[in-house]
């Protein structure tokens, strides 16, 4: 239904503010569970606040919610819209970084479930910032 479609909005990874040195020096570095020490691209102070409000209070519960989203049939840029909604709508996480968080997180855990994220499958040609 539309009303549906309208509740979930669109992650751009174009948007994303990190650069590809910041996303690769997390997707190199081992996650201690620690949401202020695993520093993930986009995650400051006000989204772990943010975070905690809404009950995830480790990197681990991050990663796990977004997995969460991952139902069957759903679609790598499904996946992501839906974890990108949820940060955005729910969690209200520092506004500008949303898709960097769902980039750095979508990378990190695509090198364990290989094809579960591709930044290729997003058109971002459309002019839109």
């Amino acid at each position: 239904s539309n009303s549906e479609k309208m509740a979930t909005a669109v992650f751009d990874p174009s948007k994303s503010q990190a650069g590809a040195d910041t996303i690769a020096d997390f997707l190199r570095r081992p996650i201690s569970g620690d949401l202020k020490a695993d520093k993930i691209p986009g995650v400051g102070a006000a989204s772990i606040k943010a975070l905690e409000a809404v009950g995830i209070t480790t990197t681990y519960q991050l990663f796990g919610k977004y997995l969460s989203f991952k139902g069957e049939g759903i679609t790598p840029q499904e996946h992501a819209n839906l974890f990108y909604s949820w940060l955005k709508n729910d969690v209200k996480t520092a506004a500008g970084y949303t898709a960097t968080v769902v980039t750095a997180v979508a990378e990190k855990l695509n090198i364990t479930y290989p094809g579960l994220f591709d930044i290729s499958d997003f058109d971002t040609k459309s002019g839109e910032t």
